[in-house]
Order: C-alpha cells, then structure tokens, then sequence
C-alpha cells in the first residue's frame, strides 16, 4: 500500500459537529445569494424587523443610527418572546416625541435597562451606532439569560485592542465566546467603529438563531458556501474569507495573513491556515481502524475511531507534537484524509475552532445537488489584494514540493526520501537526547526557507517549519 498523507489538525478532543444546513436566496441586489450576510438580512427582513430601500438595494455598508438600532432589536425580541407584559417607564427625552416612529422602541429598551439618555437630557436617535454599543444592546435585549463573563475577575483577552477594564469588554468578551462575532486578521475588532447595516443584521441574526434553538454557541459553518467535489465524492464546507485553490486531485483551503504579508499558502504565518483535502482510494478496502495500523506513528500516539455525519471518522492525537490526523472512510471505501496546519498568532484559536467545523462540514456527495460549485479548477472571489486570482491558483514547484514533504511527515523511514527531494538541506542542529529513542537532527533547505526535525533511529520526520530554525 502507498504511504497515506497524515492530516496533522492542531486542536484537540474528538470532533461531533452534525449542523442543519440553511440555503438564503437575499432579496437585493447588492446582496446576492452566497453572500457572507445573506442569511441574516433575509432573517431579519421575513420578521419585519429590516427593510431594504425603493431601489431594491439594502446598501448593507451604510451604518446605521441608535433610532434604527432600537427598532430591530424590538422586532427580534417580540419575534423570539412574543409580548411581554410588564411596567413601561415613561421617557422625557426632548428629542424623542411620541408621534416618532422609534418612540415605542426606544420606552421599551429604556424600560429593561438596555438604553439610557445622555448626560444633557436627550437621546440623540440620530447618532449613528458603534461596534461596541450595538452588541450591549443586541445582548440586553436578545439574550435571555445573560451573564457577565467578567464577574467574578475573569480573565479574557478578547481581542487585541479591547483592555479588560472597558467598559464594553464584558459585551465583546461575551460575544466573542458565543461566535456571534469573530476577530479580524489581526486579532482586533475595532470596537468604536461605526456599525454598518450588514455587520449589525448579522450580529442580531446569530443572536437570535442561537437563542431560538437553545445552543450554547452561534454554529460559525451554519452560513459557510459549500466546496461540492462529487467527482471525488465530497463536499465540505470552508469559512467565506478563506481561498479556494484546487492543485490536482487536492483541495487547499486557505485563509490568509494580508496584515503580515503573507503571499503563499506553503508557508505558515503567525495569523494563517491551510487545509488540504485529498483522497486516498484505498485499492485494498481496509476498514478505517486497519488502514490506520498501517501507518507508524509510534509511542504516545492516541486513536480514536467514531461515527461523524453518518461516516466511519479516526482522529489521531499525538501528545508529543500536540497534533491531531483526521481521516473519513467513504462509502466507496475510499479514504478522505484532511491536513490542516495554523499559526500561532493572536486568531489562532479562532482558526483552530474554524477548522473544527470545518471537518464536521464533511458530507459524500455524488452529484452537483445545487449545495456547491464543483470544486476542481475553482477558485473562490475575493476581492481588494486578492482580486488578481484566477479561477484556477497555479500551485508553484516550490509549493508542490513542500506539499509532497508533507505527505512524509510522521510517516517511518522517509526522512531520505525528502531530503533527496530537497537537495540542498544542511545540517543546522542535532539534539542528542532526542525523544527517547536516539538523536533528533534539524535539516534546513534554504530554497524553501524550511526546516525539517528528523528521528535520526527511526528516520521519521517529525515537523516542519518555516525559516532556520531549531526552535520547534
């Protein structure tokens, strides 16, 4: 048998997402079907809670005013509860009138303690909203039972450029923590920029889905687009920021580190991840757990084989490296192997959970059902510095040779094989206590600005890592 790509996943515990699939065709046309925002503007408009403009526009990077705000969240809330007896307070704002639109809206949110007038007496409706205040007013509102994750000197570092003693932390931290919202690039959400109308929809609609359906957390893949490969009978869905890049018979998934420069996925930067998925046809039909005795991972490794999504699925931890290798058996018998490697920047654990879902996205798939393009010669939009890929993202000699050490990695006796390949590797390192069965050595090939750690005793590369380096 061929050797097998191992699929090294840098999260741990066993996977067992099985998430319904939701489709949203968005009713404007600056809103198209597939659309990252979709789901949540066609959410909030079937409530009566959002409306677009006469043009059949939604203009969704407009922002959007406290006045606006308010009227939403009321719509939502009497949507999720129904209506609610209790006390209204009576408002004596000046610039709030009752023969205004958003009057009802603003004496209800003052009323339960979600708004409040400023210091001069007025309200301000007209104000336009901020990241920050729209998610303490989304979370009063929204969400039933909600708890301060600070109380108590909880310490959660959010986000980047949010200190613990602001004081919207506790709304961002919380938000944060139930994937309502997800960190930028670099590990920031810019709390006082102005909410725009798409940004504001979204962070409503997740609100609510999660607390209609009693979930702990907002599912992130439940509005991802579909990669429907039915010529090697899969589908998996992949977060909407990320590039798709088809290189051969393997599908890469990348997302990106524009704020470091990244401009390839072969190499691994602080806020970056790649996951490959490839097919091994398996010619002798081993059953997932033979298949796996196959291959020599040596001692400390940890297997483990359930059932995910209906599919025989194995994960591998290796608490050395802290690794984990996933594997699908298909119906067919084939074998659907995943490789996925983040850095370890500020959004690495944000990357982590991504590819989390992702692998439980993973469904057979036979024929184009409409759920997803076919993924082989496709290549997602992007736009801004992206917008120059092609449909098909030519894959470099350096990359592919960087892939094919990788399908080496953990796989016994291959050390030499890749160091042929590479050509130009020069001994950098030797640690002689090793990892209790002989020395490790570190090979470097500056052609591909890699490092290579190799069990000299059982010639088994270890990692991988980018520049020269020993520090693994």
């Amino acid at each position: 048998m061929r050797q097998k790509l191992l699929i090294s996943v840098l999260l741990a515990g066993t996977l067992t997402l099985n998430l319904v699939d939701i489709v949203t065709a968005s009713k404007f046309q600056d809103v198209p079907a597939g659309n990252e925002h979709s789901a949540a503007i066609d959410y909030l408009v079937g409530i009566g809670a959002l409306s677009g403009y006469p043009d059949g526009t939604f203009k969704p990077q407009n922002t959007i005013n406290r006045a606006e705000a308010l009227k939403i969240v009321s719509l939502t809330r009497l949507k999720l509860r129904g209506e609610e007896s209790g006390q209204l307070k009576s408002i004596n704002f000046p610039d709030v009138k009752v023969s205004d639109w958003f009057y009802s809206s603003v004496q209800k949110a003052f009323s339960i303690g979600v708004v409040e007038g400023y210091t001069d007496g007025t309200f301000k409706p007209a104000n336009e909203i901020t990241a920050a205040e729209s998610l303490k007013i989304i979370e009063l509102s929204l969400v039933k039972n909600y708890v301060n994750p600070l109380d108590g000197g909880a310490v959660v570092q959010s986000f980047t450029d949010v200190k613990l003693n602001a004081w919207y932390a506790p709304y961002l931290t919380y938000a944060k923590q139930k994937q309502y919202i997800e960190a930028k690039g670099d590990g920031s959400y810019d709390p006082e920029r102005k909410m725009s109308r798409a940004d504001f929809a979204e962070a409503v609609y997740r609100v609510s889905y999660s607390e209609e359906n009693k979930l702990e957390k907002f599912p992130m893949s439940l509005n991802w687009n579909y990669c429907n490969n039915f010529g090697l009978g899969y589908k998996v869905k992949y977060p909407n920021d990320w590039i798709k890049i088809s290189a051969a018979d393997q599908m890469i998934f990348w997302k990106k580190d524009n704020e470091n420069g990244q401009v390839s996925f072969a190499r691994v930067f602080p806020n970056s991840a790649v996951v490959i998925v490839a097919i091994d046809k398996n010619p002798q039909k081993l059953a997932l757990d033979k298949y796996l005795n196959l291959i020599e991972y040596g001692a400390g490794s940890n297997k483990n084989v359930i059932t995910l999504n209906g599919l025989p699925y194995a994960s591998v931890f290796l608490e050395q490296s802290g690794l984990q290798d996933s594997y699908f058996q298909m119906a067919n018998g084939n074998i659907l192997i995943i490789y996925a490697q983040t850095g370890d920047g500020s959004i690495s654990a944000q990357l982590k959970e991504q590819i989390r879902y992702l692998i439980g996205s993973v469904r057979e798939s036979s024929s184009n059902d409409g759920s997803g393009a076919n993924c082989i010669g496709v290549a997602s939009p992007v736009s801004g510095a992206d917008a120059a890929v092609s449909s098909v993202v030519p894959v470099s000699a350096e990359e592919q040779l960087i892939a094919d050490i990788l399908k080496l990695v953990l796989v016994s006796g291959k050390s030499s094989q890749a160091l042929n390949t590479v050509n130009d590797e020069i001994l950098i390192s030797t640690d002689t206590i090793g990892i209790g069965t002989g020395p490790v050595d570190y090979y470097y090939s500056a052609k591909l600005d890699l490092t290579l750690k190799i069990d000299r005793g059982t010639e088994t590369i270890l990692a991988t890592k980018k520049s020269k380096t020993s520090a693994f």
